[in-house]
C-alpha cells in the first residue's frame, strides 16, 4: 500500500512541476503573435516549437525568406540574439480561423554577432490549426 501512494505521490509532482514548465496557449491571433515576440525575446525554442506552424516561415529585415526549422535553430544556436524588443501600434484583423496582425517591433540584436538596432513594420498571419494558434508567416520590413 505504501508503495501505490509513494507512486502515486511521485507522479502527481512530476504532473504539477510540467503544468509549471509549460505555458498556457494562446487564446486568439493577437496573443499568438505576442506569444512568437515573447519567445524570440526569451530565445525560448520550446515556446517558438509549440506555437510554430509545420510551414512556418519568415521574411526577414534583408530579404531572405528562413523556414521553421531554421529559425529554431538559429535562437538555439545563438545565431540570432534578441536583446530587446517593443512592439507597438498593434492592429489585427480576424477572418474566422485567421488572423493578420501589423505593428511596429523596436528591436536591438544580433544576427552571427553583426549587432543590429531596428524599428520595424511586421506582419503575422495566425491561424487555428486543431484548436490552438499558431504562426504561419512573419514578415519584417525595416522602417526607413
Amino acid at each position: 500500500m505504501k508503495k501505490i501512494v509513494l507512486f502515486s505521490f511521485l507522479t502527481f509532482c512530476s504532473f504539477c512541476s510540467y503544468a509549471q514548465a509549460s505555458f498556457s496557449r494562446p487564446q486568439d491571433a493577437t496573443e499568438c503573435s505576442n506569444t512568437f515576440f515573447k519567445a524570440m525575446l526569451d530565445e525560448d525554442t520550446n515556446m517558438l516549437n509549440d506555437i510554430l506552424s509545420d510551414d512556418f516561415s519568415i521574411v526577414s529585415f534583408d530579404g531572405q525568406q528562413v523556414d521553421r526549422e531554421m529559425l529554431t535553430q538559429g535562437v538555439a544556436q545563438g545565431y540570432i540574439t534578441v536583446d530587446s524588443g517593443m512592439i507597438s501600434s498593434t492592429r489585427t484583423k480576424n477572418y474566422g480561423d485567421v488572423g493578420v496582425i501589423t505593428g511596429t517591433w523596436n528591436v536591438r540584436g544580433k544576427i552571427e554577432n553583426n549587432s543590429f538596432q531596428n524599428a520595424v513594420t511586421y506582419t503575422v498571419v495566425s491561424v487555428k490549426k486543431g484548436g490552438s494558434w499558431k504562426i504561419s508567416t512573419v514578415q519584417l520590413t525595416p522602417v526607413r
